[in-house]
């Protein structure tokens, strides 16, 4: 049975039009009825449009995002999901305060932020960790009128780096759900919509989704990179193996494709983001692969955020720097034992913050993160 706010997705996308062309297989008289009563929408003539007002500029936010990114926007217009906002505010870190235990709609929506990485899990006994901060939030709190503001999270728990110290990888097999999580989620970071299980079925059988030609270029060129450190990975990390892993992410879809850029690249919305000019970057790369030399199981961890923020402030390539280096930072990550590092939707707003949406480069707070997320994949496999 389609839920109003289903009903509302489909009239934002076909209004104004009668009730027959919303292309539902029931009737939706009834959600469209309460829409009108509560003034999210009006009815002329048998034809309905949405209404402009605060409720309903957020609500078509929260729905935009969701679609876009092939989530379930019923779960966060839940008033449970708001409770839950409020209550890990305020309780953090805990993650099980009072208000939320012993209900199953509040605990699987909570299951469901962490497994999208909205909330970050760094001990289960007692259950603790962080709420990252995120543009939906502040849409779903305005929704339900509430004032309360997503906080800096704290990312530096020293339980952290103990647990995280104690993680170790296996080798790494391309047919793991983490490998079509991290290839998924490194094509997200750049628009694309293609899912987790989308990817899988992509990969493993050759079964094409519903979307963009450029979406499935780029999660099959993000493969044939990942494939190519996998059949490298001991190797040392030389230039010339950072150029092919840019050119086989960006192949048929860039000319300069594994070749340094030859203009000055810019950050699209951050003017203080600032790359190195084009004559400096053989130098720079050469520094750069100097220093990653060093890197060994003992001080990986410590350098993950210097690995990433030097190699995308160098941003050596015209385009795909952002690609390449979440490939080069994995590739350092499995050569010395530890497992890939797994972005998803609910991390992107923090991780952004933290790299290339930066005010200020901030190594340590890009590293912590990186724990968490480490940790978090951990404890819920």
């Amino acid at each position: 049975m389609p839920t109003k706010y289903d009903v509302f997705a489909k009239l934002i996308e076909k209004s104004p039009c009668k009730e027959s062309e919303l292309g539902f297989k029931s009737e939706v008289y009834v959600q469209l009825k309460e829409l009108v009563k509560n003034n999210w929408v009006k009815e002329q003539n048998n034809f309905y449009s949405p209404v402009k007002n605060n409720k309903t500029l957020f609500a078509f936010k929260i729905i935009k995002y969701s679609l876009k990114n092939n989530l379930d926007y019923n779960i966060f217009f839940s008033k449970n999901t708001s409770l839950i906002l409020e209550e890990l505010i305020k309780n953090s870190p805990n993650l099980r305060p009072q208000k939320l235990k012993n209900n199953k709609d509040i605990l699987e929506i909570l299951s469901y932020l962490e497994d999208n990485q909205f909330i970050l899990v760094n001990k289960k006994r007692p259950y603790k960790g962080i709420i990252l901060r995120h543009q939906l939030y502040e849409n779903i709190l305005g929704f339900f009128n509430k004032k309360t503001k997503i906080p800096v999270p704290n990312l530096s728990f020293e339980e952290v780096k103990i647990k995280v110290d104690k993680i170790k990888g296996k080798p790494v097999n391309p047919f793991d759900e983490e490998i079509f999580s991290f290839l998924a989620g490194s094509a997200q970071l750049e628009g694309a919509t293609i899912t987790i299980g989308e990817t899988r079925e992509l990969l493993l059988n050759d079964i094409y989704p519903n979307k963009p030609q450029k979406d499935i270029q780029m999660v099959k060129n993000l493969n044939e990179a990942l494939i190519y450190i996998l059949e490298h990975i001991d190797e040392e990390i030389t230039e010339e193996h950072i150029k092919k892993i840019n050119y086989l992410i960006m192949f048929s879809m860039h000319r300069h494709a594994g070749k340094y850029k030859i203009t000055q690249n810019k950050i699209q919305g951050n003017p203080d983001f600032k790359t190195t000019t084009p004559n400096q970057v053989p130098n720079h790369m050469k520094t750069f692969c100097s220093e990653i030399k060093k890197i060994n199981p003992n001080n990986c961890l410590e350098k993950l955020g210097f690995i990433h923020n030097e190699l995308q402030r160098i941003h050596p390539f015209a385009d795909g720097n952002s690609r390449t280096t979440r490939m080069i930072l994995n590739w350092i990550i499995m050569k010395n034992s530890f497992p890939l590092i797994v972005l998803k939707m609910g991390s992107f707003d923090e991780y952004m913050n933290l790299t290339k949406l930066s005010k200020k480069r901030d190594d340590k707070k890009l590293t912590h993160l990186f724990w968490n997320l480490l940790v978090h994949e951990e404890i819920k496999k």
